[in-house]
């Protein structure tokens, strides 16, 4: 009975350091953005409403375009943060202007020659604008742009010399991690997020 009992405990204390390990793992990719600032539309403000990152590292919100951001530039250029990381487009996409496209590429060119002239010591990251579920791109088929729109920032990232990543792909690879609508994500894909993030710094 007693070594069933050792056993047990042993067992117990086991499970307990495994998930202490796994927290303190989130922990520490949590701290690598420290000093990094979040920027973007309702997709990226789920890093404060999922409670990932702290407000002060978050300028987004719902509706949020490349042009609606630039606005915000002075609350950027006062945290003076070490890397920005950029994820705008879901909103710019369905903008009901002649060419969305072109609105687009002009005030992403404004915003990244901006935080440029601004905070030359930052690191800029252009992430890809993630992909929906085939029941939000029948409700909204002006979704199916969304591969042009990378394009497009693939080209800008080149020609501005700054950092492309492919969120995309990640999305992709865990469909369950997509909220009801289709659009957004549950709090479990923020960390895998920035896990994905913290390979690259």
């Amino acid at each position: 009975m007693k070594k069933l009992m050792i056993r047990f405990l042993i067992g117990i204390l086991l499970i307990s350091m495994t998930a202490c390990g796994n927290q303190t793992s989130e922990k520490d990719v949590t701290t690598k953005f420290k000093n990094s600032v979040f920027m973007g539309d309702s997709i990226t403000e789920g890093f404060v409403v999922n409670e990932i990152l702290p407000k002060e590292s978050v300028i987004a919100g719902a509706g949020a375009t490349a042009g609606f951001i630039y606005d915000d530039m002075d609350t950027l250029v006062e945290k003076k943060p070490d890397n920005v990381f950029i994820m705008l487009g879901s909103c710019d996409l369905l903008m009901p202007v002649d060419d969305p496209k072109e609105l687009f590429r002009n005030d992403f060119m404004k915003l990244i020659n901006k935080i440029k002239e601004e905070l030359p010591d930052s690191q800029i990251y252009l992430q890809s604008i993630t992909p929906v579920t085939q029941d939000a791109l029948k409700e909204d088929p002006r979704y199916k742009g969304i591969e042009e729109y990378n394009q497009i920032l693939k080209e800008l990232a080149d020609k501005l010399s700054v950092n492309y990543v492919d969120i995309g792909t990640l999305a992709q690879e865990n469909p369950d991690l997509f909220a009801e609508d289709g659009v957004h994500f549950k709090k479990e894909f923020y960390p895998l997020w920035l896990e994905k993030l913290s390979k690259l710094m």
